[in-house]
């Protein structure tokens, strides 16, 4: 068997190498440069729109965690108490005009507030969206039952839980006198 001898690169092949993939990636990002200028309006749009549907993990946990903060932060500004604080002294106490402009009147931090409600509220409809939308395709396929059928399963269910209210109620006037019996003893 014949040793296979590996011949290492030197510095100067190595240094060379590098030299050529920096020219290719130069030479790429020249390219998409290119690319980029000459899209039309609408080209430029769906890069955009590509860019925002473009799932980001994290951020979308951290969406997670601080939108019910904002509903909850908005909630207390509209109520206007946090805990025994009184926020509506506190609010609009600010060295800022503009921060202290939405503070100053009950309209003005109550819309404030509802503001924050709001945003709070979409961005959870924003991250439940993706998780909802093959949800709504599956329940498009399903056979819904008629009004009939609703009527008669629905009889049932209530039937069903008139006898186990029976059957309780039964169970207790039956084992009511034995549980007096060991409560007095």
């Amino acid at each position: 068997m014949a040793d296979i001898e590996i011949k290492k690169p030197t510095k100067e092949e190595k240094l060379a190498a590098k030299a050529e993939a920096r020219k290719q990636k130069a030479q790429a990002r020249a390219k998409a440069r290119e690319a980029r200028l000459a899209m039309t309006p609408e080209e430029k749009k769906s890069r955009v729109m590509e860019i925002l549907k473009k799932e980001y993990k994290i951020e979308n946990i951290l969406l997670i965690i601080l939108s019910p903060v904002l509903i909850l932060y908005g909630v207390y500004i509209v109520i206007g108490k946090f805990g025994s604080t009184d926020l509506t002294k506190i609010l609009g106490q600010s060295e800022y005009e503009f921060i202290n402009w939405f503070f100053q009147t009950d309209l003005a931090r109550i819309l404030t507030g509802s503001f924050l409600i709001l945003v709070g509220a979409l961005v959870i409809v924003f991250l439940i969206w993706p998780l909802l939308r093959p949800s709504i395709a599956e329940m498009k396929k399903v056979t819904w039952p008629t009004a009939k059928i609703l009527g008669v399963n629905s009889i049932r269910v209530f039937g069903f839980l008139l006898f186990l209210m029976a059957i309780f109620i039964i169970y207790g006037l039956a084992l009511d006198p034995l549980f007096k019996l060991i409560v007095k003893n």
